[in-house]
C-alpha cells in the first residue's frame, strides 16, 4: 500500500509487428531480464498459466461454479494467433501455494503465468523470481482497439501495488469486496431512499428497520472464525478511519503495507490499544450497534453461514458478507429482492475521531483470482524474448474490458477492475471501491490466534454486559503486549530507533 511511490517508468520500447504470425507483438525487456537474445521471430508454442480460481481445471468444491470463460477465451486465442494456452491444474488441498511457487522457481520450472498475490510478488519471493512489467505498460493493447494498456488497467490499484522499486510485477483484473447486503422489500417498508454512506446514517437505518418490525441487522457473535472475522473488519472500517491522517506515519519499518512489526512498535508506544482514546472509542459504538443485531447472536456459526441464514428468512433487514456471497445468496433464491451496497464508515455524529476519509474499502483489496505474474527465466528456464512477448499478448487479450467482464462475472464473487468492464447486478454498488486508496488498519488485535482468541472473548463478555469497557481494555492491552513482546523475541527485533523517541 505504499503512498510514496517512486514516479512511473516512462520508458516504452516501439510496437513491432510480425508479418508471420497474426499474434500482436509487443514491447520487451527480455535482454534486461535475463532471459537470452530476441532472434526476432515470433513465438510458436504453448504458454503455460497457473490460472487459480478462473482455471478451467480447478477441483470445484461444492456449490461453487465451474470456471468455463478462460478455456473459451484461450482457444479463440490459439486461432487467432496459432499459440496454445495451457492451464495448470490446482495444487491439491494439503499443498502450500507459495511453497511449491518457491520450490519450483529455485529449479527454473515455474509456469510461463502464475497467479499472485501483488505483495506476495512484492515482498515475499525472492529478489529475479518475476518480470517487472512495467516497461509494457505504455504499449497499445491491439484487442482493445489500440488503447494503451495502462488506461485500461484500474490506475489506483496499479499506482499502488508497485514494489517499492517502482516495478510492476502483478497484472490485476478483479478486486474482492465486502459489503453490506440489504432486503429491499424492508428498506421499502422501512422508508429507507437512499444507502447510508456513513455510520450514523447506517444506525439510523437500524432504528427505522427495527420501527418497521423487522431485525435490524445480522450478526454472529460467535467463537468461529466467521464471528471473529466480522469483528476485525469492523476494526479496519473504524480504525482505518481513526487513524486516517496518520497513516504513512505508522509505516515504521518502510514497507508499503502495514507489517506486523509495525504494529508491534504501535503498541509499544501506546498508539494501538486502551491507554489510547482514539483506539478505545471503537468499541462501545460496536455495542450501540449490538442492539439492533437478533436475539440469538450469540448462537452457532451454521458452518460461517449462520448470518446469511438468518437473512435468507426474510425478516432481516441487513448483514455484512464479502462479495463472494452474492453468488451463493442468488443460488438460494430468497422470496424478496436483495442487493448490497458499500459499507458505511464512520463520522463526526459517530466518533470526536472520525476523520473524512471512507474507509470502506479497508475490508478488501486486489487480492482475488485475477492477479497474474510472468516469473522470470530464472525461475522459468523455458521462457525466450519471443515467448516473453507472446505472455504479455495473451494478458492483454484477457485484460480487454469484455473479456475481463466475461472471466470476473462468471463466477459472480468479485467485482472486475478492467476500464469499461462492469460487475454483475448484484455487486454493482461495490464498483466504487476500486478507486479507493488501499488503506487498512487492524489496531493490533489480530498479530497472532492466541491473541485475538482472548481478545475475542473479552469483546464478547463486554457485549453481553459481563465485564465493563475498562475490564475489556485491560484484557486487550495484557494480551497485545504479551504478544508484541513475543514477537519482539521471536523476530530478534532491535526497536529501539522506534521506542527510544
Amino acid at each position: 500500500m505504499g503512498f510514496k511511490k517512486l514516479g512511473r517508468i516512462g520508458f516504452m520500447l516501439a510496437l513491432a509487428l510480425s508479418v508471420l504470425s497474426a499474434c500482436a507483438v509487443v514491447p520487451g525487456t527480455s535482454s534486461k531480464q535475463g532471459s537470452g537474445k530476441d532472434s526476432g521471430k515470433p513465438f510458436k508454442g504453448t504458454i503455460t498459466m497457473y490460472a487459480g480460481d478462473y482455471s478451467p481445471n480447478k477441483i470445484v468444491l461444492q456449490n461453487d461454479k465451474k470456471a468455463t470463460v478462460m478455456q473459451t477465451l484461450a482457444d479463440e486465442y490459439e486461432k487467432k494467433t496459432g499459440v496454445k494456452i495451457e492451464f495448470i491444474k490446482g495444487l491439491p488441498a494439503d499443498q502450500d501455494y507459495m511453497t511449491w511457487v518457491r520450490t519450483k522457481a529455485a529449479g527454473g520450472q515455474l509456469p510461463d503465468i502464475i497467479w499472485s498475490q501483488w505483495y506476495d510478488a512484492n515482498s515475499a519471493l525472492a529478489k529475479g523470481t518475476l518480470i517487472d512489467l512495467s516497461p509494457y505498460l505504455k504499449a497499445k493493447n491491439p484487442y482493445a482497439d489500440n488503447t494503451p494498456w495502462n488506461q485500461l488497467l484500474n490506475s489506483q490499484i496499479m499506482s499502488e501495488t508497485k514494489a517499492p522499486n517502482g516495478s510492476t510485477y502483478v497484472i490485476n483484473g478483479d478486486y474482492v469486496g465486502t459489503a453490506t447486503f440489504y432486503n429491499k422489500e424492508a428498506f421499502k417498508k422501512a422508508g429507507i431512499t437512499s444507502f447510508p454512506e456513513t455510520w450514523s446514517a447506517f444506525i439510523d437505518a437500524c432504528k427505522k428497520l427495527k420501527a418497521a418490525g423487522y431485525t435490524p441487522f445480522a450478526w454472529d457473535l460467535a467463537s468461529s472464525p466467521t464471528g471473529m472475522d466480522r469483528i476485525t473488519w469492523l476494526a479496519r472500517l473504524f480504525y482505518t478511519n481513526f487513524y486516517s491522517d496518520e497513516y504513512d506515519n505508522l509505516m515504521f519499518s518502510g514497507s508499503e503495507t502495514m507489517t506486523n512489526k509495525d504494529q508491534v512498535i504501535a503498541i509499544k508506544k501506546g498508539i494501538f490499544g486502551p491507554e489510547n482514546k482514539k483506539w478505545m472509542a471503537l468499541w462501545p459504538i460496536i455495542k450501540d450497534f449490538s442492539s439492533y443485531w437478533q436475539k440469538d447472536f450469540t448462537g452457532s456459526d451454521s458452518n460461517g453461514q449462520g448470518t446469511m441464514l438468518a437473512f435468507l428468512k426474510g425478516n432481516v433487514g441487513m448483514y455484512f458478507d464479502g462479495s463472494w456471497a452474492a453468488e451463493q445468496i442468488k443460488s438460494a433464491k430468497p422470496s424478496f429482492e436483495w442487493g448490497s451496497f458499500k459499507n458505511p464508515y464512520p463520522d463526526k455524529a459517530t466518533s470526536e475521531f472520525a476523520t473524512d476519509f471512507d474507509s470502506s474499502a479497508s475490508i478488501g483489496g486486489p487480492s482475488a483470482g485475477f492477479q497474474y505474474a510472468v516469473p522470470s527465466q530464472k525461475a522459468n528456464n523455458s521462457l525466450t524474448p519471443a515467448k516473453e512477448k507472446a505472455i504479455v499478448d495473451w494478458l492483454m487479450f484477457i485484460t480487454t474490458p469484455k473479456h475481463d467482464e466475461a472471466i470476473v462475472n462468471e463466477l459472480g464473487r468479485d467485482v472486475p477492475t478492467i476500464a469499461g468492464a462492469k460487475p454483475t447486478a448484484p455487486l454493482s454498488n461495490l464498483s466504487d471501491l476500486i478507486n479507493q486508496p488501499l488503506k487498512s488498519i487492524f489496531g493490533g488485535i489480530n498479530l497472532e490466534q492466541k491473541e485475538q482468541d482472548a481478545i475475542y472473548r473479552a469483546f464478547q463478555n463486554y457485549i453481553l454486559g459481563d465485564i465493563s469497557l475498562a475490564q475489556f481494555g485491560k484484557t486487550a492491552k495484557t494480551e497485545m503486549n504479551k504478544t508484541a513482546d513475543q514477537m519482539i523475541k521471536d523476530n530478534h527485533w532491535d526497536l529501539s530507533e522506534y521506542l527510544d523517541k
